[in-house]
């Protein structure tokens, strides 16, 4: 009777996935000090403000398809980013059940900031990939994202 070999728990993909995130957050925090952006802008707003930077107005449905975020974690993130002073919240006046999110001109002031944080994130996380290596993991990643919010989904979170 043979035994199937087990590879070591802390080679097991999720937990690179967990070092991954970790360390990206770190980078991405440092880079924002930097840029003297630490105080305006935290960790999960990228998703909103580049968002806001193509098409400012959004309604908050439109953010959440657009990001694929949870509506819960949307919320939040505007939130903070209220208190930045980055947007404003306002009920649109051809619906009154949807809200409007628009840029402030504080947050449209970072947009170049914000742009140069991206170019040296990409640069370091990129580094030594070739561009068929950085597609196959993004892709990858995508999948990984798709099957955790369709489990979150499917366990009613």
């Amino acid at each position: 009777m043979t035994t199937a070999v087990r590879a070591p728990a802390l080679d097991e993909l999720f937990f690179h996935v967990g070092r991954a995130y970790y360390n990206y957050k770190l980078l991405l925090e440092r880079t924002l000090r930097e840029m003297e952006l630490d105080r305006l802008v935290s960790p999960g707003m990228g998703h909103l403000l580049f968002s806001l930077f193509e098409e400012d107005g959004c309604i908050i449905r439109d953010l959440v398809a657009k990001t694929r975020l949870s509506f819960p974690t949307i919320t939040m993130m505007l939130r903070k980013m209220e208190r930045s002073g980055l947007v404003t919240s306002r009920r649109d006046p051809e619906d009154g059940r949807s809200v409007r999110i628009r840029l402030t001109p504080l947050g449209r002031s970072i947009e170049g900031r914000c742009w140069k944080v991206v170019r040296r994130i990409h640069d370091v996380i990129e580094a030594g990939l070739s561009p068929r290596e950085a597609a196959v993991a993004k892709k990858a990643l995508a999948r990984m994202v798709e099957n955790m919010r369709e489990n979150e989904e499917r366990s009613g979170g």
